[in-house]
């Protein structure tokens, strides 16, 4: 049993600890081995040699023992060499003298130094004890019986490891079968039935509970592990009434905030609940996952963020930006309605004028204007809600599909092969594709096919939208989505480039001039996904 425990701790052996509590175990295991040896009838000379094994094993746990203890309790950078070397000083010490002075380990050279070693072994007792029953007073409830078993399962052999240093060996010899099975089994209940090294103690100190947030500490199930203080407050219990229990009882819209939550990437989800005279509460709920160093998750944080005043700055930017886009509209209807009595007397100055006069080529210069003008408030009514709405996902043949009207109408054939595809944009998204079959349409010259695809790259997803016109010239490609660029209003590219970047996707032109224009839509892989 020994044997299989040293084996199950070895494979944690990421976990802190859990190194020198294989060492431990196995300074029991040879420990108890040179005991048992000692008994059999082997000769004086052996049974020498088996009890020096026998103290050897004995001298290794006060070592092994406290560094894990060190490093169990989150104290690890105290275990230095140099202080591993001074913990190992006298059982170190004790050993050497045993081997060369060759008289019994309870009687080693004087009278004293059996006083010193069983000194050091009490202190070392003593220390390790005041260090667990530290963890244990703070630690989160799911953890004390871990911690407790951790405490009675290594307490015990200590008896037995004084008893063999100060009582004669034949004593300890009878107390060592039950020292043994009294450890294991300890031990086993720690390791296994309250997973030790699988969910090391996570204590929330002063920096959680200073936060404004609510923490919640989950373990793989969604129980509650822990609360910090805010959490509490805001759930109207303490940690310890709501340890071990789910946080869907607690949290209602819990089950909602789960269902897009694959436990490996980080979540959010905005719950809106109604107080006392109908005042509306807006929070944030968020979950991540916690990974250990093999990257397997062993519980999970959710973040409960009360943004009830963000949401009413954000409902007050909304008004405001209402009553502008209200006052947009008026003053672009007016401008619009100026403009075409400007077009028209312009178009009755055309006709009173000698064609091929100078009068004629103003007038053209004048209509040119007027168009521009126009064109461009059309651009900026399309345009002004842009970076206002949250992004969204949206289904991209979808949206393909909707845009493609004016392909349609100049007898353009489309093919789209995008599959399930869904991209996290802005509600703008839609424009970024007529945009690229406007240009298509108007500078494509000879565009009979226009194709839309996907696929996927190592560092991002690629929607290519590719035409067989004669393409983008190498001269301007680099430029082609700058402001004023263009033979028409030089907007078009510039603001679908903008709508893009609002979350984090870029567009470049890489076809081929004279085979056809080809741009790429690059977007990261946390901004789409296949399946909807």
């Amino acid at each position: 049993m020994g044997t299989a425990l040293i084996l199950e701790t070895w494979k944690r052996k990421q976990s802190p600890g859990a190194i020198f509590f294989c060492i431990f175990l196995s300074g029991i295991l040879l420990w108890s081995l040179g005991l048992v040896m000692a008994l059999l009838p082997l000769g004086g000379e052996w049974i020498v040699f088996w009890t020096d094994v026998a103290f050897l094993g004995a001298a290794v746990l006060p070592v092994a023992w406290m560094v894990f203890v060190l490093q169990y309790t989150r104290r690890g950078h105290l275990a230095t060499p140099a202080v591993t070397a001074a913990i190992a000083a006298v059982p170190a010490i004790t050993v050497w003298l045993r081997w060369t002075g060759g008289t019994a380990p309870y009687n080693l050279v004087t009278e004293v130094w059996p006083w010193i070693f069983i000194g050091y072994l009490y202190l070392v007792v003593v220390a390790s004890i005041l260090l667990l029953v530290s963890m244990l007073l703070t630690a989160p409830p799911v953890f004390r019986k871990q911690i407790g078993f951790v405490l009675m399962g290594t307490l015990i052999p200590w008896a037995a490891v004084i008893s063999f240093i100060g009582e004669t060996a034949a004593g300890s010899i009878t107390l060592l079968p039950f020292v043994i099975m009294l450890t294991a089994l300890a031990i086993f209940a720690g390791a296994f039935r309250f997973n030790l090294f699988e969910h090391i103690p996570l204590l929330m100190d002063r920096v959680a509970n200073s936060l404004n947030d609510g923490i919640f500490l989950l373990d793989p199930e969604y129980r509650i592990i822990e609360i910090n203080n805010n959490a509490a407050r805001l759930i109207g219990k303490e940690s310890d009434d709501v340890a071990g229990e789910p946080v869907a009882g607690e949290i209602y819209l819990f089950p909602r905030l789960i269902r897009d939550y694959g436990g490996n990437q980080e979540t959010a989800y905005i719950q809106t609940v109604k107080q006392r005279g109908d005042m509306l509460q807006h929070y944030e709920l968020r979950i991540s996952p916690l990974k250990d160093e093999r990257a397997q998750v062993f519980g999970h944080l959710l973040v409960v963020r009360d943004i009830s005043r963000l949401k009413e700055t954000e409902d007050a930017l909304l008004s405001a930006h209402k009553k502008i886009t209200i006052l947009s509209d008026i003053t672009q209807h007016d401008i619009k309605n100026q403009l075409e009595v400007i077009e028209g007397y312009a178009g009755i100055l055309t006709e009173n004028t000698p064609p091929g006069s100078a009068e004629a080529e103003y007038m053209q210069k004048i209509c040119r204007a007027a168009e521009l003008i126009g064109s461009h408030i059309t651009v900026s009514r399309d345009y002004q809600n842009l970076g206002v709405m949250s992004p969204c996902w949206q289904p991209v043949r979808e949206i393909v599909l909707r845009s493609a009207r004016i392909l349609q109408n100049n007898g353009i054939t489309l093919d789209v092969t995008t599959g399930d595809l869904a991209v996290f944009a802005d509600p703008l998204f839609e424009k970024v594709f007529y945009t690229l079959f406007e240009n298509a349409v108007r500078h494509g010259r000879g565009v009979t096919k226009v194709t839309v695809s996907f696929t996927e790259g190592p560092d991002c997803g690629v929607l290519a939208v590719e035409d067989d016109g004669e393409g983008v010239a190498d001269a301007i490609k680099d430029r082609i989505f700058d402001k004023s660029v263009g033979s028409h209003t030089g907007l078009g590219l510039f603001i679908a480039r903008e709508i893009l970047l609002t979350t984090g996707v870029s567009i470049r032109e890489t076809g081929i001039p004279g085979e056809g224009a080809r741009f790429e839509v690059c977007v990261p892989k946390d901004r789409y996904r296949l399946g909807g």
